[in-house]
């Protein structure tokens, strides 16, 4: 079972960073980071994680 306390720490990330850039769309921040392949759906969240962090913060 995945740990649910990793629900909270992607949403918070995902919400600072969707705030520090209003003009995107939620799947612009997304895609911009892993992509728009159909892999997406099988993306483990510290993949996600990385993949935006990497992104943005680069």
């Amino acid at each position: 079972m995945r740990d649910p306390n990793r629900i909270n720490k992607v949403i918070e990330y995902l919400r600072a960073l969707w705030q520090s850039n209003p003009d995107m769309r939620l799947m612009q921040l997304l895609c911009n980071a892993v992509g728009d392949g159909p892999f997406i759906y099988y993306l483990e969240d510290d993949k996600l994680m990385e993949a935006l962090k990497n992104c943005y913060e680069a």
